[in-house]
Parts: C-alpha cells; structure tokens; sequence
C-alpha cells in the first residue's frame, strides 16, 4: 500500500506528460484545422471593407514613410539606412506585440469550440500564431519594398533571416501557450499585457540605435528579449552578420520558455476548460 501511495504522484505526473505529447502532436496533424481557423480570423476582420486586408500594408506604409523620413533627420541618419532601420523594427515589433496580446485570447476567444468537443489545446496556440503571421505578412511586402529602394535588398542574409524566424516563431508559439493559458486562469493578465506592451515599445530599439545608448543605459537592450528577437531577425535583413552570443541567448530564451511551457501544461492543461 505504501508503495502504492509512493508512486501514485508519479504515475499521475507521467501520464499528464503523456496526454500533453498526445495533444501536441494531435494539433501538429491537425494543421488543416488551425490554418483554417486562423485565415477564417483575418477574413473576418476585413469581411465588409473595400480593400481588406490591404488597409493594413497601406496604413502601415503611410505611417513608415512619413516617420522614417522625420526619424533620420532627427536621429542624423542617412535615410536609405534609417528607413530600412525603422521599418522593418516596426513591423515585427508589430508582429510581437500582436502575438502577446492576442495570445491572451487563446482560448477565451475560442470558448465556443472548447466547451463542446475535445480539441486539443495546443492547436489553438498555432492557431493564435498562424493568424498573427499572416497579418504580419501584409506588412513584409513593406520591407521588400523599402529594403529594394534603398539598395539593399541584394544585401540581406536570407539563411540567417530564416533561422532567425524560426527560432522566433518557436519562441512565440511557447509565449502563446503560457500567457494564454495564464490569462484564461486570470482575467487581468490580458489587461496587464496591453500597458506592458506599449511601454516596451519605448523600450526596445524600434525608433532608436542601441549604439546611442551609454555604456550602463544598454542594460534594457541587453535585458529585453524582445529587443534579442528583433536584432536576431532584422540584422539580417539590414545585411548585418549577428553576434553568435544574440544565437546563444535566443536559443537559451527558447529552452527556458519550453520549460515554463512544459510544467505549466502538464500541470494546467486539464484544467483550461473549467476556467472558461
């Protein structure tokens, strides 16, 4: 009996990491059902407008355009280096700052579904992550644009560029999952993220060079991860060779969020239904 009640928590702990690999690879198969889902969002969104999803690429542009240009006059930058600068830290800082907040939402906004079949609940963190892509996509077509006016297309590192996503993609799928499930359990996170978010922007080198910083200011670059995922994806774009220690930490920022992410939903996973 003793050994019984021994082992029982650990019987109990590998049978969650069991249902958990189970309900990872389910939503991996099921990507027909996610991909779906997530486009089904974005046309939502733009069902009833004239130009849809364009307003976005149009918006955004109009907005780079005009601040870029003020910026390298401010910041005394050439603007065929500034520009590219900008416009590319403003769209992905876009990209995560939709990821987080919408992250949020990852099972909240998909309570119709979860409450009356089984899906498995990571299908719904790729879903959150696919619709975010693709808006973010609309706003590429910017930077090709921008990167081709200023002479530096054929500059970019599209090897490091791809990696670099990757490694992004796989850190903002297991950001997903931690703050969704964080915000379904507590409602004020989704609140909390937004004011987060737009003070970080001030924070991350969007509009600024981390070169203008002193040497004892640099500690924000240095402690902000999304200022290391936005270095890691625009320098190669700016046709900068990265720093391998920027690999290192993104790949550690990844390892620790795959760690959070793993006890957390082999503790909570069963649990998100109840909290809807």
């Amino acid at each position: 009996m003793a050994n019984t009640a021994l082992h029982a928590p650990a019987g109990a702990f590998g049978q969650q990491v069991r249902l958990l690999v189970r309900d990872i690879a389910s939503a991996l198969a099921a990507w027909r059902f996610w991909c779906f889902m997530g486009w089904n969002d974005v046309a939502k969104r733009y069902r009833q407008t004239f130009l849809g999803p364009v307003w976005i690429t149009v918006n955004t542009a109009l907005f780079i355009v005009a601040f870029g240009l003020i910026g390298a006059q401010l910041f005394k930058y050439p603007a065929d280096w500034y520009l590219p600068y900008f416009c590319a830290g403003h769209v992905l800082f876009g990209y995560f700052s939709a990821l987080l907040n919408e992250g949020c939402l990852t099972y909240t906004g998909s309570d119709a579904f979860l409450k009356q079949m089984s899906y498995p609940k990571t299908a719904f963190v790729f879903r959150t992550v696919f619709r975010c892509t693709v808006l973010m996509l609309h706003s590429a077509v910017i930077v090709l644009a921008v990167l081709w006016w200023s002479g530096r297309l054929g500059a970019v590192h599209w090897a490091a560029f791809l990696g670099a996503m990757a490694l992004t993609l796989l850190a903002a799928s297991f950001a997903v999952a931690i703050i969704g499930a964080l915000a379904t359990r507590f409602r004020d996170v989704t609140v909390a993220m937004g004011s987060l978010m737009q003070l970080s922007f001030f924070v991350t080198p969007v509009l600024w060079v981390p070169d203008e910083l002193t040497e004892r200011a640099r500690w924000v670059v240095r402690l902000n991860p999304l200022a290391l995922f936005l270095d890691l994806v625009r320098n190669p774009l700016m046709g900068t060779a990265t720093d391998p220690q920027a690999w290192l930490a993104a790949a550690g920022v990844v390892a620790v969020l795959g760690v959070v992410f793993f006890f957390q939903y082999v503790m909570v996973r069963r649990r998100i239904v109840y909290w809807l």
